[in-house]
């Protein structure tokens, strides 16, 4: 089974559960707080050491999320006893996501080859919008990355919107390989 679906299911669970008690926004919260503790490399290598035993696995979680939801503890105990551990990060982002679809929050991340202004930004955001690709609340990740040499790259519900330099050469080039002269069988 792939680790999207095992993730899924368990922040699925973790989602009804937290949603039919009516706490979500405070679990919602301290799954931010432990997806921060997990992307800690070091903390990241204690999970993923097949050296360590399950029960000293429990006692580290129990003590590094003591004050965090216990239904969301429970859950990270669940994991480790059937040895996913590992994937607690891809479950917090799994979860986050689910949160962020509720309550019509847009997951969006802009690569661009400078920094954008914000009205540029904000034009760019509206217009997506406003052809109702993106919901109403947009969750905003910037990237700089110089290699795409101008124009943008928009992500956002597993789709990619390339509208940089370097795709559209990328598009001429293989445009001008082609052999017009050669029919093609």
């Amino acid at each position: 089974m792939s680790t999207l679906r095992v993730v899924s299911r368990y922040a699925k669970s973790l989602f009804d559960i937290s949603n039919s008690e009516g706490n979500l926004d405070q679990v919602h919260e301290d799954v931010i707080n432990a997806w921060e503790v997990v992307k800690h490399k070091d903390f990241k290598a204690f999970l993923k050491s097949p050296i360590i035993s399950i029960k000293k696995k429990k006692e580290v979680i129990d003590s590094v999320f003591a004050k965090f939801d216990k239904t969301l503890v429970n859950t990270f105990h669940v994991m480790t006893t059937h040895k996913r551990e590992a994937f607690i990060g891809d479950f917090c982002r799994s979860f986050h996501l689910m949160y962020n679809k509720q309550n019509h929050v847009s997951a969006v991340q802009l690569t661009s080859a400078v920094e954008l202004s914000d009205k540029t930004v904000n034009d760019l955001l509206e217009t997506f919008k406003s052809k109702g690709l993106l919901e109403t609340e947009v969750e905003l990740v910037k990237n700089i990355k110089p290699s795409i040499i101008g124009g943008f790259i928009l992500e956002f519900d597993g789709k990619v919107y390339d509208a940089s330099l370097s795709y559209k050469l990328e598009q001429m080039n293989k445009k001008f390989s082609e052999n017009l002269y050669i029919k093609n069988i």
